[in-house]
């Protein structure tokens, strides 16, 4: 932090996600869950405050998921955490807004990474699977890690200095189409 002055901005990336019905869920598997996808982001956020109140203010942006507003099936355990992250979120803003001190989260739909890819090719057919997650998406494709990037620079910015507990939606349009019975 000498070399740079301290911290401007927190970003919450981290996380993992598994399919369990709620009774497969292990207590282990919860704890585990929980720890990386809610725990860390809180410390992480906890850690940098100091910092962020030396220096007169900052942004806090908090990795949440579209499933932190709806779920999946065998997802349990994943939408809590995440919607424990924008209930926390929101908590953050609140609690720190008059430090000058915005905690904002990016609500990520489906992101294409190499753990999706080795997600796909898991599926009968993996080719008829991507083709089939694409049209969930009215911009007929799903997201790229730089799709996240590209919005986290503005609440990471001066430029949002009136833009604090907001949940930015980043899906491709995927939660505003209702699907059509098949």
């Amino acid at each position: 932090m000498g070399h740079y002055g301290g911290i401007d901005v927190v970003i919450n990336n981290a996380g993992i996600m598994f399919e369990r019905s709620i009774p497969a869920i292990s207590v282990a598997e919860w704890d585990l869950m929980m720890a990386i996808n809610l725990r860390a982001p809180l410390f992480l956020a906890q850690a940098a405050l100091a910092h962020m109140r030396k220096r007169g203010g900052g942004s806090i942006i908090n990795i949440g998921s579209i499933e932190g507003l709806a779920a999946n099936p065998g997802h349990a355990d994943y939408y809590a955490s995440k919607a424990g992250i924008h209930g926390m979120t929101r908590a953050m803003a609140v609690d720190h807004g008059e430090e000058n001190i915005r905690c904002n989260a990016i609500a990520p739909g489906w992101i294409g990474s190499e753990l999706s890819d080795i997600y796909l090719a898991t599926l009968p057919e993996p080719d008829a699977a991507r083709d089939a997650l694409n049209r969930l998406h009215p911009l007929g494709r799903v997201g790229r890690p730089e799709d996240v990037g590209d919005l986290a620079v503005y609440p990471g910015s001066e430029r949002s200095r009136f833009l604090t507990g907001e949940i930015i939606v980043l899906d491709g349009g995927r939660t505003a189409k209702l699907p059509l019975p098949s």
